[in-house]
């Protein structure tokens, strides 16, 4: 009866097409079961749910039933703390801590919505369909109705018959590496653990925690798994804790996942790859790498071989991977590295010929897919890989051992590197936390509300930095709060991270992270406010709603403010008070009387003096087609190049400098672009390959290489790190290009411009200079095929394949001198003088390391060469090229080296 019943109930397919016929809804099956996994993850409007209480789940959980530990998470964003109280809490309190509890003010939270990590949940759950196939059970069966009446009419006999039940083919085991990043992923982790549970890829699921004693001191047998990585600390100190080898399982239907940065110690001490070869002999382990595939080289799997790995049969183990891209030559000779007499004296001396085998993958739909056709052993399908040479990991892990005896990098040094190797959203990021008390569900809100396009691969780049510190060493604090380094200094302190990053934003971004976070706080605790000001003010005169939770904005608002200057600092030293209280301390009004006079906050809209507004202007663009002119005294054509002008629009702003001196900024829109040369451009070089994509962000770049005269204004204001020489260039005048200028003078400038401004400036990105000077062409020149001297200054004796000849000027020109540009509206980009860039040199674009973000592509060496691009007065027409590249000293001056300034977008008001 049960059997005929579950036959009459309707399929996936039909319900599909009742809904088609009787409300016209286009739904297939795959949608409709795409539509029913989805909703249980959503929270209908106005309907709550109230979580259950905890349960220990069964160590092996299926993955078709839920998990009682963790109810699943609505589609609502959930309420996170702004600010979270740190009194010490206690499951079983006596009724005179309740009194008292009863008796102190309590400071209600200030809620946020966190934003979900996951942002591609259906499209994840899809890719991995292809492991969602089906085996005979070797311990379940079921009834075959089929052959069961087949063998009653035949033999009379009323038996049942059989048939092993289908299964989900895999087992997954998710290991979480626990390490002091860790947090930063964890609502990451557990959405992806959830995704997992209710997708239906797996048989069972098992969530382990993968932890040693030490993370500086143990050795790899300590290395240990428990059960649960969500639990507590108390919870995992009450557990036993389980060997790593309880993973193993031959059969090819357990697959191991390790959800990790590869950025712990772990890593470069070469210990949890000894781990991950036993599991990996035996059966598929894989890695999930929270960073995505641009990050991987400042990781450790840099220590790895970059290959791509393929698989013909599911359920193999790495061992049997088609591994793609391996160099075929030893990783070492042997009779190199050892006498063979001595290996075979002592074979524990011997190189450690084990070779890891890893996939990766990242929580990117596409990339999942790839991954999960591998495993399922499609035999067409590649995805990401490493190989780990275990021999050549000892010895790295050997060669980085930190110096115990190396001081600590200073503030500078720790913005100067972050600068120089973060992405532009994770460098904005840093800017506005800078303004705020940091906390993980404060970067979230910041992250929506500000930079809505950051991902938390970006969060993590900040946190991973060295900008930050944990704040966890200090008794009480929440675990989730950090602090930049140097934030105990006195205000004003050069050796504070914090101001540092203040200084190079706009301080109208500041003030807008201050007025929203006082909104939002405002908001709970039932006031309204509108300003910073109008927050302290009621900061003040709080005497329970505000105090203890919101004394973290209070206190670093003030450092705002002062860094404001004028009125603003003025009303930070009227607040001063605030940032010495403690919390604990019941209000604001038990501290002494400031002297100071009485004043009403008053709040109005105004137009900030420092957001620049974008401006349009108009200019030429100039292009150079070949023109057949017929010459009277000869019966053939012969070809003149001819200047074709158009005029055009772009946007721009314009910086004020000292001594009434403008300093143009055009605005420059993001896009992708090929880098480098195509093979079949005329006179190229092999260093200006491989031509590869690259995509970049929106930023501004100055319309003229800077001036002699900009050059002077700037020099005159207080050094940041060394001197600069007022008055460097051999060919003298105010409008003509600064020269004879080092790589160290040209960051100078960039650094005394940027505290002037309070905008970051800086040098371009080898990447950038190609893409603005293309200006989305792709010919040699943004002129065209052709470049000649009456568009440029070059070396007009030489030509370039088969152009003409033209004027030698033997000096640099005045900037706009002819009086066009290219589509972007930027001049002189071809020639006149060098113009340095961010990068070190690196021979070619072959290595996977080139970035293809438009971010600086830098060395270990800080004092290797650096990038020059654009040609000079000097060189021949060859060198002007887009794509053409060279390199100097960064100590070298000379009269042809100048650069161009960079600086973030701004707003358009």
């Amino acid at each position: 009866m049960e059997a005929s019943q579950q036959q009459r109930r309707p399929t996936i397919g039909q319900s599909a097409q009742r809904l088609r016929q009787q409300l016209g809804l286009d739904l297939d099956a795959l949608d409709l079961a795409d539509a029913f996994w989805l909703a249980q993850f959503t929270e209908l409007e106005g309907v709550s749910r109230s979580p259950e209480p905890s349960k220990s789940p069964t160590q092996d959980t299926p993955v078709t039933g839920s998990d009682d530990s963790d109810p699943p998470s609505t589609g609502e964003k959930p309420d996170v703390n702004l600010y979270i109280d740190n009194r010490p809490t206690s499951d079983s309190a006596s009724d005179a801590d309740e009194s008292e509890a009863e008796d102190r003010p309590q400071t209600p939270p200030f809620p946020v919505p966190a934003a979900p990590a996951l942002r591609t949940r259906l499209d994840l759950g899809r890719s991995l369909r292809p492991l969602m196939r089906k085996v005979p059970s070797r311990l379940r069966q079921e009834l075959d109705e089929a052959a069961t009446v087949s063998q009653i009419a035949e033999t009379r006999l009323w038996i049942p018959v059989l048939r092993p039940q289908p299964e989900r083919w895999l087992d997954l085991d998710l290991v979480v590496e626990d390490s002091k990043t860790t947090i930063i992923w964890e609502r990451t982790i557990a959405e992806l653990e959830q995704l997992l549970t209710y997708q239906g890829a797996f048989r069972t699921l098992r969530t382990w925690r993968l932890a040693v004693p030490d993370l500086a001191t143990s050795s790899a047998a300590e290395i240990k798994l428990f059960p649960r990585w969500r639990d507590s600390a108390e919870k995992h100190a009450a557990q036993r804790p389980r060997s790593p080898r309880e993973l193993l399982d031959p059969s090819g239907r357990r697959l191991v996942l390790l959800l990790t940065d590869c950025t712990s110690s772990l890593w470069w001490r070469g210990l949890i790859q000894e781990i991950l070869w036993d599991w990996a002999e035996v059966q598929p382990v894989s890695i999930m790498q929270l960073f995505p595939e641009r990050l991987w080289t400042r990781t450790a799997l840099s220590m790895g071989h970059i290959v791509r790995l393929g698989a013909t049969a599911p359920g193999l183990a790495n061992a049997r991977l088609e591994v793609i891209g391996l160099p075929q030559q030893e990783p070492w000779e042997l009779e190199d590295e050892i006498d063979p007499d001595a290996a075979q004296a002592d074979p524990v001396a011997a190189p450690d010929p084990r070779r890891l085998v890893l996939p990766i993958v990242t929580l990117e739909p596409q990339p999942m897919k790839r991954w999960a056709r591998v495993m399922a052993g499609s035999g067409h399908q590649l995805t990401p890989g490493r190989v780990f040479e275990l021999y050549w990991v000892q010895q790295m892990a050997q060669e980085q051992a930190p110096d115990p005896a190396a001081k600590p990098p200073t503030a500078r040094q720790r913005v100067a590197r972050f600068r120089a190797t973060a992405s532009n959203l994770a460098q904005q990021l840093a800017g506005y936390m800078a303004a705020t008390p940091v906390s993980l569900p404060v970067i979230d809100v910041l992250r929506d509300e500000f930079v809505p396009d950051a991902r938390q691969d970006h969060v993590a780049e900040v946190l991973l930095s060295g900008l930050l510190q944990r704040c966890d060493a200090d008794q009480g604090d929440d675990p989730c709060r950090y602090e930049f380094f140097g934030d105990r200094e006195r205000v004003g302190s050069a050796g504070r991270v914090r101001d540092l990053l203040l200084d190079s934003v706009p301080m109208s971004h500041s003030r807008q992270v201050l007025d929203w976070l006082s909104r939002r706080i405002g908001e709970r605790a039932g006031h309204s406010l509108k300003s910073f000001e109008a927050f302290l003010a009621a900061f003040e005169e709080s005497e329970e709603n505000l105090t203890a939770g919101a004394l973290p904005l209070a206190q670093v608002g003030l450092d705002v403010l002062h860094r404001l200057g004028g009125s603003h600092a003025a009303l930070a030293r009227r607040y001063e008070t605030l940032r010495h209280i403690e919390q604990g301390r019941p209000t604001f009004s038990d501290w002494p009387a400031l002297e100071t006079e009485e004043f009403t906050v008053v709040t109005f809209e105004v137009e900030p003096d420092d957001v620049q507004t974008l401006e349009s202007f108009d200019f030429t663009v100039a292009t150079l087609q070949r023109s057949l002119a017929q010459q009277p005294t000869r019966t053939q054509e012969s070809p003149e190049w001819v200047v074709q002008r158009q005029q055009q629009q772009a946007y721009r702003f314009i910086e004020s400098l000292p001594g009434n001196i403008s300093l143009e900024m055009v605005a420059i829109p993001g896009g992708s672009f090929m880098m480098g040369s195509p093979e079949d451009e005329p006179e190229r070089y092999d260093d200006e390959s491989r031509q590869h994509e690259v995509t970049v962000s929106p930023f501004v770049m100055g319309r003229y290489p800077v001036t002699q005269a900009q050059w002077r204004a700037v020099a005159a204001m207080p050094p940041v790190e060394k001197e600069l020489e007022p008055d460097p260039s051999r060919f003298k005048g105010d409008n003509r290009p600064v020269e004879s200028v080092s790589w160290y003078d040209a960051v100078e400038f960039c650094a005394r411009l940027s505290v002037y401004t309070g905008r970051e400036y800086r040098l371009p990105s080898e990447a950038e200079w190609e893409y603005a000077c293309r200006a989305a062409t792709t010919t040699p020149f943004h002129f065209g095929e052709m470049i000649t001297t009456e568009v440029a200054n070059y070396d007009g004796n030489s030509t370039y394949n088969g152009g003409p000849k033209g004027d030698n000027r033997g000096e640099t020109t005045p900037v706009g001198h002819f009086g066009i540009a290219n589509a972007f509206g930027l001049s002189d980009m071809h020639g006149n003088v060098w113009e340095w860039c961010l990068d070190h040199w690196h021979d070619n674009y072959d290595e996977d390391e080139a970035p293809t973000d438009g971010s600086a592509w830098l060395s270990d060496d800080k004092d290797s060469d650096r990038l020059l691009r654009g040609g000079s007065w000097l060189l021949n027409p060859r060198n002007c090229r887009s794509a053409y590249r060279s390199y100097d000293d960064p100590r070298y001056d000379d009269d042809v080296i100048g650069f161009r300034l960079v600086s973030v977008a701004p707003r358009t008001l």
